[in-house]
């Protein structure tokens, strides 16, 4: 009699739990079928729903998570990302969704993947292969997702014969889409010049082909060059870096009296003067110089106080900007191009700059030295400072010492208003920052120094180096929309 209860009992039992298993998945499908609903909000109660549910609902979505429908594989993303960790037989799906057409798509499945932590390490190249996509908020993804699974993968070295294959094949249609007639690159690797070469025409109307020895226009690129001949005054003991500039020099250069006496060099190479970009009317008139904060206070970019501090580094020395540095950086570097003055031996070999429309603009004639943009330069010889600086410590009288070179690179001030440069990969970025010269982007696998340059002449330029790597690269152009260029080729190589 008890047998027949026992049994009784039992197959009760099995038809409720087979009942309920029917209700579950009658259940599970009217929700995946909401993921359809043009209505977001009902989409997301679904999603809700089947999160509840947990484990049943893992192998529907995996199938929905194939769907035609991009929303309904959007959902089916964000369902099994709340799943997570449970449900780990959905980590093969999800990977293979990182190869989604749609973005959304993609960056829900990284996420996703990343909450099933160690067990998702099959994931991982793919995930790396994700931090190069073009959209920035699905690279963000997958280094989230690595960060929880498997971190060490993210420091991956690029080959450097796959960054040059990049600029290669990058930089021509990439000069046909921004009208820029002429571009030279140079690559640092292993903290020794690696690879350059010039693409295009010097000037568009004669038509003289680009070479390493084509000198451009450095733009704002001429400012590093001078905090290095700064932090060598520093090194040498005849410059403080915190003492008030106007004990150096006596004539009032900034019309406010009271803040003026708090500006120092390095507020000055931090861009934390106060000071404007330019005055009205420029700076060669003279005209009065406002101060728009109290220095210190935060970041505002500013040509002004690069060019106070060159009068400052003039007097220290009694030698005009130009004679100073050609005597105590580039004779000794051997920069035979480089000069902060235009001079007839250069001028064959200096580029036309062009405007928007890639047509000629008049070409410059810099008489006078200014620190803020005037240099002259190309970006082999641009290479060679910066691999000084990667090479710290040498014996000879021009170069840093390791302790000045870290002070260079270390972050004065975070900068809110800027946006970090885009990059992909180990490169992408976090905050930006200033150093005493040099822009400082923090990324997730440490900091990048870089600055750029744009001149109303036509030219632009960028320059960036990671001394952890011993890695940098140097862009020039002769192209008002040179920065779209380098914005584009630095967005596809990264780091070097």
């Amino acid at each position: 009699m008890k047998k027949t209860a026992s049994f009784g009992l039992l197959f009760l039992l099995a038809i409720i739990i087979l009942a309920a298993a029917a209700v579950t998945e009658r259940t599970i499908l009217s929700l995946v079928k909401q993921f359809s609903a043009e209505d977001p909000f009902v989409a997301g109660q679904a999603i809700t729903a089947l999160a509840k549910i947990g484990g049943p609902a893992v192998g529907y979505l995996t199938r929905s998570l194939a769907a035609e429908n991009d929303n309904v594989r959007w959902c089916s993303a964000i369902a099994l990302g709340k799943i997570a960790p449970a449900g780990a037989q959905a980590i093969s799906c999800l990977t293979a969704a990182l190869q989604d057409r749609d973005s959304n798509v993609k960056w829900c499945s990284a996420i996703a993947l990343g909450n099933f932590n160690h067990e998702a390490l099959p994931a991982v190249p793919e995930l790396l292969n994700l931090l190069n996509d073009a959209d920035r908020d699905v690279r963000w993804a997958a280094y989230i997702a690595l960060a929880k699974i498997d971190r060490e993968k993210i420091n991956r070295v690029p080959q450097i014969s796959g960054v040059i294959e990049k600029l290669q094949r990058l930089t021509p249609p990439l000069m046909k889409e921004f009208k820029v007639p002429g571009v030279s690159i140079s690559v640092i690797k292993n903290s020794e010049l690696a690879w350059s070469e010039s693409f295009g025409v010097s000037d568009a109307v004669v038509q003289t082909n680009v070479n390493n020895k084509t000198i451009f226009e450095a733009c704002s690129m001429s400012k590093p060059v001078f905090a290095y001949l700064v932090l060598k005054l520093v090194e040498k003991g005849k410059l403080d870096l915190d003492k008030p500039l106007g004990d150096y020099l006596d004539e009032p250069f900034v019309s406010d009296g009271d803040y003026a006496k708090l500006i120092t060099a390095r507020l000055i190479l931090a861009h934390t003067s106060g000071m404007p970009n330019w005055r009205k009317g420029g700076e060669e008139r003279g005209g009065p110089l406002p101060l728009y904060f109290k220095p210190g206070t935060k970041f505002s970019y500013s040509g002004e106080g690069i060019y106070y501090l060159q009068r400052v580094i003039e007097q220290l020395t009694q030698e005009p900007l130009e004679t100073y540095a050609k005597g105590n950086l580039f004779d000794p570097l051997g920069l035979e191009s480089t000069s902060y003055t235009w001079t007839e031996k250069l001028d064959p070999r200096i580029a036309t700059g062009h405007d928007p429309s890639g047509a000629c603009i008049k070409r410059s004639r810099y008489a006078h030295a200014n620190a803020a943009y005037t240099l002259y330069t190309n970006p082999d010889e641009y290479a060679k400072l910066i691999v000084k600086i990667l090479n710290a410590n040498k014996a000879d009288e021009f170069s840093l010492s390791a302790q000045m070179l870290t002070e260079m690179v270390t972050r004065q001030v975070r900068m809110d208003t800027r946006d970090v440069i885009d990059r992909p990969g180990r490169s992408l970025g976090l905050v930006a920052y200033r150093g005493l010269g040099w822009v400082i982007d923090s990324t997730i696998t440490g900091d990048i120094v870089y600055h750029s340059g744009s001149n109303q002449t036509g030219f632009t330029c960028y320059a960036q180096f990671n001394s952890r790597e011993g890695s940098g690269i140097v862009i020039m152009t002769n192209g008002k929309n040179g920065s779209d260029l380098w914005g584009r080729l630095i967005s596809a190589v990264g780091d070097l």
